[in-house]
């Protein structure tokens, strides 16, 4: 498993858009309708912006970990004790997710990333 980023959602997507590309200067990675990455470089850990109206201001990140089977991932942690919160989602062609959180409640997702490069 890697760190592959921390995303939060946001009210203002162009806003944050242009926060974390022109203010803090960080470069765009990826983007699709309503989702944006940006990182300091191609590969590293990124920082995710999912828009969202309802988003109701400073509710934490969700940390994603990279891997490479996902069900398999989902599987070993499971035996661990590890309890998801649902089933596992897809963005068709792209990504899929499963979300859990850690003993005190904070949000973490696995991700197996579906794009080839």
């Amino acid at each position: 498993m890697q760190v592959m980023l921390s995303w939060f959602a946001v009210k203002d997507l162009a806003k944050a858009r242009q926060f974390y590309g022109q203010v803090l200067g960080l470069e765009k990675q990826f983007e699709m309708e309503g989702w944006a990455e940006y990182a300091h470089a191609p590969g590293a850990a990124s920082i995710g912006l999912s828009g969202n109206p309802a988003a109701q201001g400073s509710s934490g990140a969700t940390v994603v970990l990279r891997v490479e089977n996902l069900d398999q991932a989902r599987k070993d942690l499971a035996k661990r004790g590890v309890q998801f919160d649902g089933d596992v989602e897809e963005v068709p062609g792209i990504v899929r997710l499963a979300a859990f959180r850690d003993p005190f409640g904070n949000r973490l997702q696995l991700a197996q990333v579906l794009i080839q490069s």
